[in-house]
């Protein structure tokens, strides 16, 4: 099986790609930048999987050239969307995941959900807003999944239990993807103060490529 882990930062969610896909599987990780290449690599030999990963600099909104039509049996992502350099990158980069998926495979995409149950949740999801990430709608994505020739196109929301305390959240957490600096402090000091932070549930978006046309 192979996977095309679609912005793969740090390389957590390429680890756990990687040992879904065994030893018989391999795992294209492609990033547009190599910013965290050194976190990455570090990963990848904690857990033993650099023999399964190849790393491509490359933007997921253009990956022509760089990877071929009906490369992958799977293209997966995990909070992409929200980390892109601008919001009219989204279609591009849900297209190309389509395009370089075979027909019949399956494209993932895994963001966070902005309907906060509580004031921890609510202040993370407002920590990544406030701090300019794409937090699209979930019906948007869908619609542009559909729109890319992807079929069975769902949604489903998977729980998390993972908090941090008023004084954990105020450390820089990159790899959980919280950080505290004075802008927030200003913004959202009180709230974490009072609450902590809550990481919220994330929504899980899966379609099939069908074997009509992609639009490009």
């Amino acid at each position: 099986m192979t996977v095309v882990d679609a912005g793969c930062g740090q390389g957590g969610f390429t680890v756990s790609l990687a040992r879904v896909v065994g030893e018989t599987g391999r795992v294209l990780s492609v990033d547009i930048s190599e910013e965290y290449f050194g976190e990455f690599t570090g990963n990848l030999k904690k857990w033993d999987v650099a023999r399964l990963v190849t790393f491509v600099k490359a933007n997921v909104a253009d990956l022509r050239g760089v990877v071929d039509d009906d490369y992958g049996d799977m293209v997966a992502s995990f909070r992409l969307l929200e980390e892109l350099r601008q919001a009219t990158d989204m279609p591009r980069a849900i297209n190309e995941m389509a395009r370089v998926t075979r027909k019949g495979g399956k494209v993932c995409l895994i963001e966070i959900d902005t309907e906060a149950r509580n004031k921890a949740e609510e202040t993370y999801v407002r920590l990544h807003r406030e701090s300019g990430d794409f937090l699209f709608e979930p019906a948007e994505i869908m619609k542009t999944m559909k729109e890319a020739g992807l079929a069975e196109v769902h949604v489903s929301l998977f729980d998390t239990d993972i908090w941090f305390s008023p004084e954990l959240a105020k450390r820089d957490l990159g790899f959980a993807q919280v950080w505290f600096d004075k802008s927030v402090e200003e913004t959202l000091g009180p709230m974490i103060d009072g609450y902590g932070m809550k990481y919220p549930r994330l929504n899980v978006f899966t379609g099939v490529k069908s074997r009509s046309r992609i639009v490009r």
